[in-house]
């Protein structure tokens, strides 16, 4: 067993007792600052507390070390500045004024540690650990090895290209649709939150209580200048809500992609304005653009109301029609969203492109001429009131005009769908003349999942331009033979059904325990390996509870 006594209580490795660590350089004759545990506090008679990595508003972070698991871990003390003291004796008190602030912030604190131990999803580092002590509150989580999304994209160049940030998003995206679907805004989604760790994923970190995520709170705030929401900002009668986290992950998408920071939401009310370079305006798939319009509206009724709509439009370019944008002093009150009016989908994708992200110059021209019939559409009465003048480009060329001609209409051919994913579709340029309806989604045991496997009109005839098609989306086959499990890890098992096809909703995770087999491994799953499924159907994995050693944990089952 290792002898903790030699832990550096800056990094948590062996170094033999060295007062300064030649791993990480911490003098380990310091101290961390008053406010927090001392070095060496031992708390739960199990967790070693190191140095102090950071404080907020809500409480501090240490590194620690797990005396039963002989790992390092990152503990989390609730501990609201302004409102919790440290006595002589480690533990914490409350003025009499703060009582109510301090203990209603305690309960939420354990209730959502509490709940991500439950939880599966992909992107939130574990809680191992959550217990009350010091007169206050305490969880215990995995420690990531890794670096700020905000510092990775420094070190790459200062942005990537969407085929780049695609699958490093989904997961991400999935958890925070989770958090919010268990009831959590996280309200902090920002390229300092989120972490890039060794394996190349993405972990969303900081997630807090939700006074820490509004200026006008009692605690002092940390919210993240353009990446936080207006409604964060302390304006009257709106609140925090799913669409804040959609906010927040376009505006971290943006930063991503485009390179720059979006300007701070309060800013952007009486002046909005967002530029976008023109060769990102080129490079970029319109759905990805469309959906950044709609996620980045300043006013949350105008705004993407939920993580689902958004990866609908990321993925597959399914636009929800935004509400009309307004420009109101910040004071205003909220008022309930007007109904939409009747106009082509990607009509109202461009307004909401003019009026949230008013690109430069070269980037205005450059949508709204070669695009223009593709994004569009053939929308011949476009608003009086519209902030952008539309240039109209040249048409094709067909010789000179003959007055006494007849009157013909240019025909194109129908192009072949099938086997394209949508937003390739929506993307070719020489398909720019045609209008692309997503109207359905079906099985098919022929075309991959989420390609298109049918059309409306036949691929080889003609039609004239502005013509609508519409596309069937595939769901894959609708029955598969569930692959073997037997002995992969929880996250190797999810990772194989989900690459099956099955909904990571319905993964169900729950122990089993068997001293035979491997530990923490899957010992059995239904539907058995070759049964023939729909990937619709719950998959229950039983993963092996047994440690291989006496552990003083105790064992949780999650659902």
């Amino acid at each position: 067993m290792l002898n903790t006594e030699g832990l550096c209580l800056g990094c948590m490795s062996d170094n033999g007792g060295e007062r300064v660590c030649p791993i990480c350089g911490f003098d380990n004759s310091t101290a961390n600052p008053k406010e927090c545990l001392p070095l060496k506090s031992v708390v739960a008679n199990r967790y070693i507390v190191g140095r102090m990595l950071e404080a907020d508003g809500e409480g501090i972070t240490y590194i620690g070390w797990d005396n039963s698991k002989m790992s390092k871990i990152k503990i989390k003390e609730y501990f609201p500045k302004g409102f919790a003291h440290r006595n002589p004796d480690k533990t914490v008190s409350i003025g009499a004024d703060g009582k109510y602030t301090f203990n209603e912030g305690l309960l939420e604190f354990l209730e959502i540690n509490r709940a991500i131990i439950l939880s599966t999803l992909p992107s939130l580092p574990p809680i191992y650990d959550t217990f009350e002590e010091n007169g206050t509150a305490y969880a215990v989580c995995e420690y990531i090895v890794g670096i700020t999304l905000e510092e990775f994209l420094i070190k790459n160049g200062g942005s990537l290209k969407w085929e780049q940030a695609r699958p490093l998003f989904l997961p991400l995206i999935d958890t925070v649709e989770g958090m919010n679907e268990i009831g959590y805004i996280h309200g902090g989604i920002s390229p300092d939150t989120v972490i890039v760790g060794r394996d190349g994923k993405l972990r969303l970190s900081k997630y807090s209580i939700k006074k820490l995520r509004r200026s006008n709170s009692e605690l002092e705030n940390y919210i993240y200048d353009g990446f936080a929401a207006l409604e964060q900002y302390g304006v009257d009668e709106l609140y925090n809500d799913t669409f804040t986290d959609v906010y927040g992950l376009c505006a971290v998408l943006f930063r991503v992609l485009i390179g720059t920071v979006p300007p701070v939401a309060t800013d952007r009310v009486n002046s909005d304005v967002m530029t976008i370079p023109a060769h990102f305006a080129e490079e970029l798939p319109h759905q990805v653009l469309a959906a950044l319009a709609n996620g980045l509206q300043v006013f949350p009724k105008n705004r993407t109301k939920n993580i689902e709509i958004l990866k609908n439009e990321l993925v597959y370019g399914e636009i929800e029609k935004p509400a009309a944008v307004e420009k109101k002093p910040v004071t205003e009150k909220n008022t309930p969203p007007q109904k939409k009016k009747n106009s082509s989908a990607k009509y109202v994708l461009i307004s909401a492109l003019c009026t949230v992200l008013v690109f430069a110059l070269v980037a205005v021209l450059l949508i709204f001429t070669v695009f223009k019939d593709s994004v569009f559409g053939n929308e011949e009465n476009s608003s009086a009131q519209s902030v952008v003048s539309f240039i109209e480009p040249e048409v094709d060329s067909i010789g000179d005009v003959d007055s006494d001609a007849d009157v013909t209409t240019k025909l194109y051919p129908i192009p072949n769908l099938s086997g394209i994913y949508f937003s390739e579709v929506i993307d070719n340029s020489n398909w720019e003349m045609f209008e692309f309806v997503l109207t359905d989604k079906a099985y098919s045991n022929d075309y991959p999942k989420g390609t298109i496997c049918a059309q409306n009109l036949k691929a080889g005839t003609e039609a004239a331009r502005d013509t609508k098609i519409e596309v069937t989306i595939s769901l894959g086959p609708k029955e598969i033979s569930i692959a073997n499990l037997k002995g992969y890890t929880e996250q190797e098992a999810k990772l194989e059904l989900l690459k099956q096809g099955f909904l990571y909703e319905n993964i169900k995770v729950m122990e089993k325990y068997d001293e035979d087999s491997e530990p923490a491994t899957v010992l059995k799953q239904l539907p058995e390996y070759g049964e023939k499924v729909n990937t619709e159907v719950v998959v229950e994995i039983y993963i092996n509870s047994y440690k291989g050693e006496t552990s003083l944990s105790n064992t949780t089952i999650r659902n």
